[in-house]
């Protein structure tokens, strides 16, 4: 555990609500490069929200600089591993200073003259208002806490086949999916391939209806819980679908396939 990396997350971050209970738990694990592996489950119980609050969470801290992505690495059961950019290099108030010392923050004495302590080195503004450093630090973290973060990402290039295929396939999607959410349907596309969630999501689709990313990302997570035997590679079994369904899903696989062909 980091505690230069948690007192930066208590004193300096501009989180505020789930997304500062998840800063200090990655920093709680975090180590002296401010690094620290965290899984979506891990983060679920310990900030006691669900898993829409934790990945929102997460990508607003992304989007804010206050987190980053290691890329190339993973923790020990493939959790993603995060790096607290600001924390590095940062050493808590009071590091290193013996219990019982003199120096200390406060007591830094003038030269030729006595001690002074933290109320007498303030200056007072007109008006009797006291304005220091601490006080325009924490005027400008309202301000950003103030402003308007995204709870939502442009769709990345990797997902554009898909979604493209689904439209064929008359899937209807509401791409409303933050950076990690996009990733975790990437990962299900190199696992299972496109056509098996193309395959899966055109036999569940109710008639005409459009649903969200989130709810079909729910859906494709049945293909990690399906029996290992299978009929074949990115093959979804189902029961037999009406001849609309047929036509829009061949449509859909045909578009893959030629997108496929198509790239060099």
């Amino acid at each position: 555990m980091s505690l230069d990396a948690t007192d930066w997350v208590w004193n300096q971050s501009a989180a505020r609500g789930t997304a500062l209970v998840v800063l200090l738990a990655v920093a709680d694990k975090a180590g002296a490069d401010c690094t620290a592996y965290a899984g979506t489950a891990m983060l679920m119980q310990r900030t006691r929200a669900a898993r829409s609050t934790v990945r929102g969470a997460v990508d607003a801290l992304l989007e804010s600089g206050e987190l980053a992505v290691v890329e190339g690495a993973l923790g020990p059961a493939g959790e993603t591993v995060y790096r607290l950019p600001h924390a590095v290099g940062h050493t808590r108030e009071g590091a290193g200073i013996r219990p019982g010392s003199d120096s200390g923050p406060g007591r830094k004495p003038a030269p030729g003259g006595p001690e002074i302590g933290p109320e007498e080195g303030r200056n007072p503004a007109p008006g009797g208002s006291e304005i220091g450093p601490q006080n325009i630090s924490n005027k400008k973290e309202q301000e950003a806490q103030q402003q308007p973060r995204a709870s939502r990402s442009p769709l990345i290039p990797e997902l554009r086949p898909l979604a493209d295929a689904l439209a064929a396939a008359g899937v209807g999607v509401r791409w409303s999916l933050g950076l990690g959410e996009q990733r975790d349907v990437w990962r299900l596309v190199q696992q299972h391939g496109a056509e098996a969630l193309v395959a899966l999501a055109a036999h569940r689709a109710p008639s005409g209806a459009e649903k969200p990313a989130r709810y079909w990302l729910r859906v494709w997570g049945d293909l990690d819980r399906a029996p290992a035997a299978r009929p074949g590679p990115n093959v979804v079994p189902f029961r037999s679908a009406p001849a609309a369904y047929t036509d829009n899903l061949a449509a859909g696989l045909a578009l893959l396939q030629s997108q496929k062909g198509a790239t060099p």
